[in-house]
Formats: C-alpha cells, structure tokens, sequence
C-alpha cells in the first residue's frame, strides 16, 4: 500500500475562525508563500530517529509539503503527517510514498477521538506557525494522541527575535510553563544540525508523556 490518501471530510468543523485559519494555510500554499519550507528535511532529523523507539508509530503535526514525515519512515519508523491544507497534502502524497507513511487533513488542536496511540511526535515549525493562543490547547492535543510514556521531539524558535510573526518565537521559560505539568522534560541544548539561515535560532527539546 502506498501512501495513504484522505478525504476532505476528515476535517468536519464549521467553526468559523478554523475555517478562516484553515483557509489562509490554503491560500498561501497555493500561492507559494512557504518561506518556511526548506525543500528537504531538518539535518537535525537523524537525532530524532536515535530518539524515537525503533519501529514506533509518529506524528508529524503541521506536516506541510512531507520531508520531515518522509525521512523519519525512510529511517523505520510507521509516520502520519497531518495539515489543514489540501495543497500541501496533494503535494506530499505525489512525492512521498512508502508503505509506512500517510498524509491526512486532520486539525491538531481538534484530534479525532479514535486516533491516539502514539509513541511520538515530532515537532518542528507547527508551534511556530499557530502562535501562542493555540500553544495551551495544541499541548492538549499531545497529551490526548501520545501513549503513556510518548515523547515528543521538538525544534523551537527560542533564540528568534521577529516583530511581525508567524513564525512566532517562544522563550525557553514559556517552553518550561506550556510543558509542565503535562509532559516531563529529559534533556534540551542549542540546535546545531540545522538549517544555515536557522542557526543559533533554534533549540532541541525531548520530552516524555509519563507512563501510567
């Protein structure tokens, strides 16, 4: 089986800031505004893959055009990349396709009930792009998809200084405060495998949901 497609009903909402919101992502994916898109995975990925448990199931929120999702399945691992925009998912699935990955249009910050049971997410420029109004309810959304003992793996703008965001920056003490009590921190250090133009930007966060 190749990668998975989905219909437009998996995202059932009819409130109207998601729709709006759901239809900026849109518009800029088919206007091409994805300054974020870098063509091609984080080099930071590698580390992600020695940290996820062998073969285990990942999520990758915000998953845009699928580098990231694509790489972390190519390295063994079983990856859902879900986003709002039909734009980016048409792209991902003509480009990626693997037994062990799938694209869906699924909101994170409104899961689907029946869809938790992973042992993973990986986070990289989806806190970013929806700012801090939806940070509290997207670690909601962690907590409810990841297995007792999920982690997450999370590159964050904590060294970005931008005035006119998206992407939103985030300081390390509101990464500590939007964590806790939720989610328990096992290491964090400067992001040094990453992208030129992101460098001394960005920091590496490993977290772990605690095992019932």
């Amino acid at each position: 089986m190749e990668g998975m497609s989905s219909s437009s009903a998996e995202i059932p909402h009819t409130d109207p800031e998601v729709a709006r919101a759901m239809a900026a992502w849109e518009e800029r994916y088919q206007q091409g505004d994805t300054g974020w898109d870098q063509g091609e995975p984080t080099p930071a990925l590698r580390k992600a893959l020695e940290f996820f448990p062998e073969g285990g199931r990942v999520l990758v929120p915000g998953c845009g055009y699928g580098h990231d999702a694509h790489a972390l399945a190519e390295g063994g691992l079983t990856v859902e990349g879900w986003d709002v925009a039909p734009s980016a998912l048409q792209t991902a699935r003509h480009r990626y396709r693997l037994p062990s990955l799938s694209f869906h249009q699924r909101d994170v910050l409104a899961p689907p009930r029946e869809t938790g049971g992973f042992d993973g997410i990986f986070e990289h420029t989806f806190l970013c792009a929806i700012g801090p109004e939806g940070w509290p309810n997207a670690l909601r959304s962690f907590a409810r998809l990841l297995k007792p003992g999920g982690r997450i793996f999370a590159i964050l703008f904590t060294g970005l200084e931008n005035d006119d965001p998206p992407p939103w920056p985030i300081t390390a003490e509101e990464v500590r405060e939007l964590f806790y009590p939720e989610f328990r921190l096992l290491s964090v250090e400067p992001l040094e495998d990453t992208f030129e133009q992101r460098r001394g930007k960005e920091s590496l966060w490993r977290f772990q949901l605690p095992a019932e």
